[in-house]
């Protein structure tokens, strides 16, 4: 129970690491988990039985104070208090005659009147005036109150507690490592394994689109920004998924390169299409600028979204032989902004390696059934590096 561990870890915040606090901290750990433990066997949610067995003990300060009260030092009595004498005359005499000056005069006494020091303590020395006599005096005057232990006990605590505390830090550590791995994993392993519940998966069985984000429940994350992540991975992902041939086919129909705007408005990320069409220098360049695109979305999802409409321009427009791609991220200036030229016939050879050739081209015939189109499509969103390579492989800053 990681959050148990650091609400104890932040109940014992600013409290000194002694032998006991140490394992009053273990014990009262081990509390809590079999509090938690009992709450969710008895039917109760994770949530709640976390937030009731927190509510549990929310100080340990009551706990501590009744562990380190010590009982009250007898007080000395005045018999067992021996006069000093101080330059020929008693301590009790000199207390007296600096009383006395104070009467007449009627000031309060001074700091060099001190109480009477304890048989055997040190005089200060002749000549010594003022606040340093009094302190020395009433120092050495105080009664001992407990034995200091000596320095191998406190090396012997000292190295204790650092253990202790190094082990803790090396297991946080260790499982704050942990955690953000496993966080990252769920969104890679959730963009790569869309494609075999949301569609076809290239396995020809005409599954229908979009089972994904119906059948399957939002997870939840501890961190606000896993969780914008994953849901903004997985929006993407979706528009991938529900990118239709029956939409390609009708532009293919078509054959008019002027409509790659219309077209591209009908692809993953249309909503941060700023503009499309043909490079006016080059009529076999089709150019699409996406701007102010989500840093919440995982590299990976944008690298198939990319993929999958330059193979969608390709297939729609057999003449064109190259798409040049530009995409900028939100929060970035111009100049930040990622530059791609993705070649037909890299790409081409990108899918026959793929597909052991059963697809060699990109064109209308792609379109013919969604099954063929699905084939395209699950060699983007569910192969790891297919996408990855072919963005390697076009990038041009």
């Amino acid at each position: 129970m990681n959050e148990l561990r650091m609400y104890v870890e932040h109940l014992f915040e600013g409290k000194v690491l002694t032998v006991e606090n140490i394992e009053l901290k273990e014990e009262i750990y081990g509390n809590l988990v079999a509090r938690f433990e009992d709450y969710v066997a008895a039917g109760m949610s994770r949530e709640e039985a976390l937030e009731k067995t927190k509510a549990s003990i929310t100080s340990v300060d009551d706990v501590l104070a009744g562990e380190d009260a010590e009982p009250c030092a007898e007080p000395q009595h005045a018999s067992d208090v021996a006069p000093t004498t101080v330059m020929g005359a008693s301590a009790t005499d000199t207390a007296g005659s600096a009383a006395g000056a104070s009467q007449d005069t009627g000031e309060a006494p001074s700091a060099r009147e001190a109480p009477a020091a304890r048989p055997g303590a040190p005089v200060p020395p002749v000549g010594m005036t003022g606040a340093q006599a009094a302190s020395d005096v009433l120092e050495d005057a105080a009664p001992i109150k407990a034995k200091r232990p000596g320095w191998q006990k406190v090396a012997v605590i000292a190295a204790i507690v650092i253990a202790v505390c190094g082990v803790f830090m090396v297991g946080f550590n260790l499982l704050l490592g942990t955690t953000f791995d496993q966080v990252e994993d769920t969104i890679e392993d959730t963009v790569e394994n869309l494609g075999g519940a949301g569609n076809s998966s290239g396995n020809g069985n005409g599954a229908s689109k979009g089972n994904n984000a119906g059948n399957s429940s939002t997870p939840t994350f501890i961190d606000p920004e896993d969780q914008r992540e994953y849901e903004a991975t997985m929006a993407l992902m979706t528009e991938i998924d529900e990118s239709s041939a029956t939409t390609l086919q009708a532009y293919a129909g078509r054959a008019n390169t002027s409509e790659a705007a219309e077209l591209a408005a009908e692809l993953p990320l249309s909503d941060n299409l700023r503009e499309a069409g043909i490079d006016t220098g080059s009529a076999a360049t089709v150019y699409l600028d996406y701007t102010e695109v989500s840093g919440d979305i995982d590299g990976e999802g944008i690298d198939r979204a990319l993929v999958y409409n330059v193979a969608a321009m390709f297939s729609v427009y057999p003449e064109i032989s190259s798409v040049r791609v530009t995409l900028q991220e939100a929060y970035d200036n111009q100049w930040d902004a990622d530059t791609y030229l993705f070649d037909r016939t890299r790409v081409e050879q990108c899918f026959a390696t793929a597909s052991d050739n059963a697809i060699t081209q990109l064109n209308s015939s792609l379109f013919e059934s969604s099954d063929a189109w699905d084939q395209v499509r699950s060699y983007i969103v569910d192969r790891h590096e297919f996408a990855e390579h072919i963005i390697d492989w076009s990038e041009t800053d």
